[in-house]
């Protein structure tokens, strides 16, 4: 998956603003250094699939989950848009079926 400038820039400024991290802490939950964090914030590159897959490993959490606190939906295309409402809806009727089933 190709992640654009734009949406690099985007995660940064929602893990900083929203999840009050650090770039250090960034670096260390991407399995990357502040230096590569750094020149993404300054334009020079962006984040590679590998960085958000360690991201999304270490705090444990699905990638749909994840875009949709982060990423601006008009910074999506609407086919990332399209799937990642998919993986909502499943994920809410799973919850409704597993509630019914504790019942």
């Amino acid at each position: 998956m190709e992640i654009s400038r734009v949406i690099s820039l985007d995660i940064i400024q929602y893990l900083k603003g929203q999840k009050g991290m650090s770039i250090s802490e960034i670096a260390e939950a991407m399995s990357t250094t502040p230096t590569h964090i750094q020149e993404i914030i300054n334009k020079k590159t962006k984040f590679t699939s590998e960085d958000l897959n360690e991201y999304l490993k270490n705090k444990n959490i699905k990638f749909w989950e994840f875009a949709l606190e982060a990423i601006p939906q008009n910074h999506l295309s609407p086919q990332a848009k399209k799937k990642i409402q998919i993986c909502k809806e499943l994920n809410n009727r799973l919850k409704k079926v597993r509630k019914n089933i504790k019942k």
